[in-house]
């Protein structure tokens, strides 16, 4: 499997001519709609987009034995060839998404009608060798628009961008391609694109072993280790309480504020809440694939969680912050580097039922009215952590799955397995003695 990933690198020197160069480029591809919108029937037929790019170069740049329709040579005097075959992309693809769009509102009228983005925020790309050369580790020039021409500029790239970009080409076998400029958190920078061959391990079910997620709001994240037969070989709980107290405070700064003075100037206390928030999911995702890495997991099991809609009770705020989303996202981009594949199975009753298959549980004040929420009660009179119990179900529901796809015999050894959102670790347990007794 081939992964792709990004990453930017911070840069000095010559910034306002970069700033020319991206409004010239941006130019480009605003005038370049006006041959596009002109040539449109004949471009919409064209298969292929290198195809639809030289089509329309040969309307707005003239070479020897053929000349322009259109004079977008002498506007962009000297546009060097790869900034205007990559303003050509970019405007077809911009005016395709607006077509596409009007077509559709022609067709219903709801809403507002699509308009063609003038104001489109294009980037250029500085194509390696050719627009971007690196003179040495933390130095390189670009290709600029500046005192009126093409040259050369001499930049300073920051150095621990470099030496991570350095380590993961190293460590990881990974080839650097042509780097992008980007505009992040106020500032332009190098965004370098970095690819990988990773493969994953096609081991038989019999010798898997699944990381099982369960994702909670006060327990960020319960894991445990099963393998086919249900046996439980490692299990862990994540709790970032360090940075889970940052977001709490960064939320009463905003309450605070809007109490005093109202909610049109909390904007930069939202940012602050927003991004430590982001950041906690992140850290959450990454002790949960070290965790996998460590007991040498080959797949990493979540619930499909949908927690679409209005939230409502006293715990609406949480939730809807909640990042089980951005957890399960980054989770993915990570396992994946390690060969460890990502799966997910139905959320359904994986809390509600007791993995030893005594049924429904009761927990939290269904208890008693002293009982946390995340501490659950059995019919057997079992007390036990309902995040752990849920987390065994998810990983049993994920081999049983697997089981009966792969042995579908086991259908017939043990006919009382239930559907998909009843199944828990004690049918595991089951199963797995029939198949491999």
């Amino acid at each position: 499997m081939k992964l792709t990933a990004s990453y930017g690198v911070s840069f000095k020197d010559g910034y306002s001519a970069v700033k020319q160069t991206i409004d010239i480029y941006r130019s480009a591809v605003e005038y370049l709609f006006i041959p596009i919108a002109d040539n449109w029937d004949e471009i919409k037929v064209i298969k292929g987009a290198k195809s639809r790019q030289r089509y329309v170069e040969r309307l707005v740049h003239s070479c020897k034995g053929r000349d322009a329709q259109y004079d977008f040579d002498e506007r962009f005097y000297k546009l060097p060839s790869y900034f205007r075959r990559a303003a050509i992309t970019d405007a077809i693809g911009c005016y395709s998404s607006y077509k596409t769009n009007h077509d559709n509102w022609e067709q219903t009228h709801e809403g507002k009608e699509p308009k063609l983005g003038v104001d489109y925020h294009a980037l250029p790309c500085f194509y390696r060798d050719n627009m971007f050369v690196q003179t040495g580790v933390y130095t390189a020039k670009i290709k600029v628009y500046r005192n009126n021409d093409w040259v050369w500029q001499d930049i300073r790239l920051k150095k621990t961008d470099v030496d991570y970009l350095f380590k993961r080409t190293r460590d990881r076998y990974v080839t650097v391609n042509a780097p992008v400029i980007e505009k992040h958190y106020g500032h332009y920078e190098l965004r370098f694109t970095l690819t990988e061959n990773v493969e994953f391990a096609d081991k038989p079910i019999e010798d898997r072993k699944v990381c099982a997620v369960d994702l909670g709001v006060n327990t960020d994240a319960v894991c445990s280790v099963l393998d086919v037969r249900g046996t439980v070989l490692a299990r862990k709980f994540i709790t970032c309480g360090r940075e889970k107290d940052s977001v709490r405070n960064a939320l009463h700064a905003v309450s605070r504020f809007q109490h005093g003075h109202g909610s049109h100037d909390s904007g930069k206390l939202w940012a602050v809440a927003k991004n430590r928030n982001l950041n906690l999911g992140h850290l959450i995702a990454h002790r949960i694939v070290d965790f996998a890495v460590a007991n040498d997991c080959d797949v990493i099991v979540f619930e499909h969680l949908d927690t679409a809609g209005k939230k409502h009770g006293s715990r609406k705020q949480r939730l809807h912050h909640w990042k089980h989303q951005a957890i399960q996202k980054t989770a993915e981009s990570l396992a994946h580097r390690y060969g460890i594949r990502i799966s997910r199975v139905c959320a359904w009753n994986t809390s509600r039922l007791a993995y030893d298959g005594s049924g429904r549980i009761s927990r939290g004040e269904e208890v008693s009215k002293e009982t946390p929420y995340d501490v659950c009660k059995f019919n057997n009179g079992k007390i036990y952590n309902c995040d752990l119990n849920a987390s065994y179900n998810i990983g049993a529901r994920y081999f049983l799955r697997a089981l009966i796809k792969e042995k579908p015999q086991v259908m017939a050894e043990v006919p009382d397995l239930g559907s998909g959102t009843q199944r828990v670790l004690a049918d595991l347990w089951r199963a797995g003695a029939a198949v491999f007794a």
